[in-house]
């Protein structure tokens, strides 16, 4: 093999490894300002390498259409740090700095503009890698958001006046699997605001995090405590979790409570997700009007349990395949939730094979202070 056969191999193997890592859709919002906007999207890198951007575009099926709006999806552009995330604003390039909804909103600059507002929160997203034409066939489909070929009004991934957040760190090669999200459902952003837009941009501050990938806590709805990662009561068998999460348990890892939506009593839209749970088992989420041992907790099984008093059992789901639950009940309805009560909730699992022979893990906690 001579030395320009080499080299050519040697960049073929380098581009191949970029366009590899881990790139995912991790937010997505379609707020409530005037003309809709901010509009955007975030991806995230979440492989060990960098990732050429330019290897890649974005793009939208509108209205259960099965054709990239405008005909193709958009190239990006630079390149992408392992962790780092890249915000696609849907609205024109306004021309200089600090004249977009996005940047008015955030006090910032997207990564990129998409040219314009063009979608609503019935459409599909789509990232490919390579330039997608047309019906995005002659791309390779990485990662979508929603389901092509279908409007998205009235579906439960609807995303309109509201925003969705990726819990999990896989891309779904095309697929969309709605419990990899947390999804408030339409109208979250609006809220019981009566279109008033400082109230709006309120939630829209409090609830959606460009640039960030926030993961399933959102913009940070309730405040995670009672860890185990040696901040509180340690783990019952040395099975210490990592920052956030929970005692370990068979998989590994700790698991993780967060919350979505928000904690407006009214609005009855709190979502607690669960994940770092191993795979399909049983999982109760559940509350407390107290917490235990000043937040630090008690040994419970596996685990430290902080949600304490008279419990009320919120609801029961299976985890899925990749170790997510969600809850679909109204929450504060649930409670009987009024302004300025609290609760303290934490989720518990079966665990047959967890380290400490308890057979039953729980979760951190999360302190809701309802408004």
């Amino acid at each position: 093999m001579n030395i320009k056969t080499l080299l050519a191999s040697a960049a073929a193997l380098a581009l191949a490894g970029t366009a590899n890592a881990d790139l995912l859709i991790t937010e997505v919002v379609d707020a409530t300002l005037p003309g809709g906007l901010p509009k955007f999207v975030e991806l995230t890198n979440t492989g060990g390498t960098a990732v050429d951007l330019s290897l890649y575009s974005f793009g939208n099926m509108n209205n259960g259409g099965t054709n990239l709006g405008g005909g193709a999806a958009s190239v990006l552009t630079g390149m992408l740090a392992a962790g780092a995330s890249y915000t696609l604003a849907y609205e024109a390039d306004p021309g200089g700095p600090g004249l977009s909804s996005f940047s008015t909103t955030y006090g910032f600059e997207p990564d990129f503009y998409m040219g314009g507002a063009f979608v609503n929160g019935d459409d599909a997203l789509l990232l490919y890698l390579g330039a997608a034409l047309g019906d995005g066939l002659n791309a390779t489909l990485v990662d979508v958001y929603g389901v092509v070929g279908v409007d998205g009004s009235g579906q439960t991934w609807e995303y309109t006046d509201s925003y969705a957040i990726r819990c999990n760190s896989t891309a779904n090669n095309g697929t969309f699997v709605e419990s990899d999200w947390v999804i408030p459902g339409a109208n979250t952003l609006e809220g019981s605001c009566g279109g008033d837009d400082v109230c709006e941009l309120a939630n829209i501050l409090a609830e959606t995090t460009p640039g960030v990938n926030a993961g399933c806590g959102g913009g940070g709805v309730g405040t995670p405590f009672c860890f185990g990662d040696g901040t509180a009561t340690g783990c019952p068998c040395g099975n210490v979790g990592a920052a956030g999460e929970g005692c370990s348990n068979s998989s590994g890892a700790g698991a993780i409570l967060a919350g979505g939506g928000t904690v407006v009593a009214s609005n009855d839209d709190l979502v607690l997700i669960g994940s770092q749970l191993p795979s399909g088992v049983p999982s109760l989420f559940f509350s407390g009007p107290n917490n235990l041992n000043a937040g630090a907790g008690n040994l419970f099984g596996d685990g430290v349990r902080c949600a304490g008093g008279s419990l009320t059992r919120l609801e029961v789901v299976f985890a899925d395949g990749s170790g997510n639950a969600t809850t679909t009940l109204g929450i504060a309805s649930a409670l009987g939730a009024t302004t300025g009560t609290q609760s303290y909730m934490q989720l518990w699992y079966r665990d047959p094979s967890g380290p400490c022979g308890s057979q039953f893990n729980v979760s951190n906690a999360l302190d809701v202070v309802w408004q």
